[in-house]
Order: structure tokens, then C-alpha cells, then sequence
């Protein structure tokens, strides 16, 4: 039943699913200093590479979410082997992050807004208790 279902896949346009698709990649902005996200659809984003059987690139333009009014791009370039798998990369405007290092800049981020969120709350406080102070 799975090699029927296999040509009939061919046949009907099914695109394969799964983790097989897309390459997850990660960098960091310098500008704004964000982690980003990415993925590299590996069945149509991908072009020949100009040398002979020298696999594939990929050229991506990855974007910040404007968090802070900080608008950047990183540009991502990929050269991959046959079998796709990264031979390559280089990062221009930001740097090349792993899934750890992504995790890692996450978490900094996250604790960095918090930090910023409690700071006015304080100050906010030690107002009211200055103005307190003063009335009596």
C-alpha cells in the first residue's frame, strides 16, 4: 500500500511533508541585536551552484519584527551538497547562530524585557511614596 500511494503522490502534485522540507536556520541581527528564525524550503527555494557538481545555494533575507521601532536584514547565504546538507555559509549584517545559541539569545531577550517592564513599575512606585512623603 505505501509504494501505491508513493506514485500516486508523483502523480497527483503531493508535495512530501515532514521535517525533510526545510532547513531551519538562525542568526542574530547586529543592528537590533534580535535572534531570527528562518527556514530554507529545500524543494523550491534551492538553485544549482555555478560550479560543476558542486550541489546547491540559496540567498535568503531574513527580517526583524520591528520590536523597539528597529527595523533590520540580515542577508543569509547557503552553498549545500548533493545531498543538501550545509557545505557553506556566509551571514552579512548579523551572525550565524545554532539552535542552542538561538534558544540562548531567546531567553536574554526575554529576560532583558521583563528587566526593562520592572524598572518604570519601580520608579513608578517610589514616586507615589515621594509624593506621600511630601503631603505629610
Amino acid at each position: 500500500m505505501g509504494f501505491f500511494s508513493k506514485i500516486m503522490a508523483a502523480f497527483t502534485g503531493k508535495a512530501p511533508g515532514g521535517s525533510d522540507r526545510y532547513l531551519p536556520i538562525y542568526v542574530l541581527d547586529h543592528r537590533c541585536r534580535e535572534p531570527i528564525a528562518g527556514q530554507i524550503d529545500l524543494l523550491n527555494e534551492l538553485s544549482l551552484a555555478e560550479d560543476e557538481g558542486a550541489g546547491y545555494y540559496v540567498r535568503k533575507v531574513l527580517h526583524t519584527s520591528g520590536a523597539g521601532r528597529c527595523f533590520g536584514q540580515v542577508e543569509v547565504q547557503l552553498w549545500l551538497d548533493n545531498k543538501k546538507q550545509i557545505k557553506q555559509h556566509e551571514v552579512q549584517g548579523g551572525r550565524w547562530l545554532t539552535a542552542e545559541e538561538y534558544a540562548a539569545e531567546l531567553e536574554r531577550r526575554t529576560a532583558e524585557a521583563e528587566a526593562a517592564a520592572l524598572q518604570p513599575a519601580a520608579a513608578d512606585a517610589a514616586d507615589e511614596e515621594s509624593k506621600k512623603s511630601n503631603r505629610e
